[in-house]
């Protein structure tokens, strides 16, 4: 059986695995002056975690951004990476002087639960509803 190879090594090296698909969709919008939503919709794991989080970045580091909301009303599961995002976002907001809030939904278990297990609940401020987060500061 000394015959050639199924696939050379040429083809083999040239092969690149496909990138993984979001599965998150995100909607920026500013309901008010010094307001920034990030509305986030899906499932959020690593690879949704790492581009929500560089976004809710770029809107902390805008200049007329005093608050800024990140909205996960319509998200359907957040693993750890998603935990980890907030986190690193309050602490991006905290150095830059800014306000981060949270949406929750208003019976969103899928966003509810991890947050409250893991005590985020106790590190930003987490609202049932996009309007009564975006009310006057507190």
């Amino acid at each position: 059986m000394g015959g050639e190879p199924l696939v050379s090594t040429e083809q083999r090296t040239g092969t690149t695995w496909p990138q993984a698909e979001s599965r998150v969709r995100l909607d920026e919008s500013a309901p008010r002056a010094g307001v920034r939503v990030l509305a986030v919709a899906g499932e959020i794991d690593r690879t949704e975690a790492e581009e929500i989080l560089e976004r809710l970045v770029g809107l902390l580091g805008a200049p007329d951004a005093q608050l800024v909301v990140l909205d996960l009303a319509a998200v359907r599961f957040m693993g750890s990476h998603g935990l980890t995002t907030v986190v690193h976002a309050q602490r991006s907001a905290a150095s830059l002087g800014r306000t981060l809030r949270g949406v929750t939904g208003a019976a969103n278990r899928a966003v509810s639960r991890p947050i409250t297990m893991t005590g985020l609940d106790r590190v930003i401020d987490w609202f049932p509803s996009l309007s009564s987060a975006t009310a006057t500061e507190r």
